[in-house]
């Protein structure tokens, strides 16, 4: 690789960017490879190099060098001029899943839970705007289809999200409130402290009509929140008092403990 002149190199070192401290040490190659695979999605499954260039914003030849590196490593599939996602991915999700204590502990309450309730259970982190999902059991009778684990949804609006956001300090909680529409800052810090004070958060046809969802913080050892454990279903199948009743003493039940398990 050819070495960078001193002008360059000056000028790298001289670099920002926002949210880097060091943005000399930032190797763009990587992100851009790392763009290119989350354009991938839903819609989105067969993608030529035209097609990424336009989605990311970035030159052919730059969109070319990622997607070949991309194939050569096994993460990506040609099938004529467009390329697939192989399954290869999965290792990504995985290494976080079974190195992170918390995704390693969840998935037996979700299924515990779900087995129980007959309803779909879910465990979330927040990732920048979205609730995360990183552990989710389905009853039987659901086929679990574009909502398993790595599904997105909006903080804001989802009670997985709330009750994460409610937890957050005043400072980064504004972060994620600032855009909301919902009233007056006044009305909007008492509705956030409502929820982190009741320890719960309540949604219903928010997100879906006829649907609701009810979640719970998962703390670790220390009190610190780490993740949000939730039950969603349609409101014909659990009435709303039964959810704000039963069901949420045993999320209750089940989050705590788990406490004693997340150092």
């Amino acid at each position: 690789m050819t070495r960078l002149t001193e002008e360059d190199s000056a000028a790298r070192k001289a670099r920002t960017i926002e949210g880097v401290p060091n943005a000399s040490d930032f190797s763009e190659a990587l992100a851009r490879g790392l763009m290119v695979l989350n354009a991938f999605g839903g819609e989105r499954r067969h993608l030529t190099q035209a097609d990424l260039a336009r989605e990311l914003g970035l030159s052919r030849a730059t969109v070319r060098r990622a997607v070949l590196t991309l194939e050569h490593l096994g993460y990506l599939e040609a099938h004529g001029r467009a390329y697939d996602l192989t399954p290869k991915v999965l290792e990504l999700a995985g290494s976080y899943l079974t190195s992170n204590i918390v995704s390693a502990v969840v998935q037996p309450l979700c299924d515990r839970v779900s087995a129980e309730l007959h309803e779909a259970c879910s465990v979330a982190v927040l990732d920048g705007m979205d609730a995360l999902i990183i552990a989710r059991a389905v009853p039987n009778r659901m086929i679990a289809v574009g909502n398993n684990i790595g599904y997105r949804t909006p903080a804001l609006i989802s009670s997985l999200g709330r009750v994460l956001i409610a937890h957050l300090d005043p400072d980064e909680r504004e972060l994620h409130i600032a855009d909301s529409d919902s009233g007056t800052a006044a009305a909007k810090t008492a509705e956030w402290e409502s929820i982190k004070s009741n320890g719960f958060s309540y949604v219903a046809n928010d997100i879906e009509l006829g649907a609701h969802s009810i979640a719970v913080p998962i703390r670790r050892r220390d009190g610190q929140v780490v993740a949000a454990l939730h039950v969603g279903c349609s409101i014909e199948r659990i009435a709303p008092n039964v959810m704000l009743g039963d069901v949420l003493m045993m999320l209750r039940k089940e989050a705590e403990s788990l406490q004693r398990m997340l150092v």
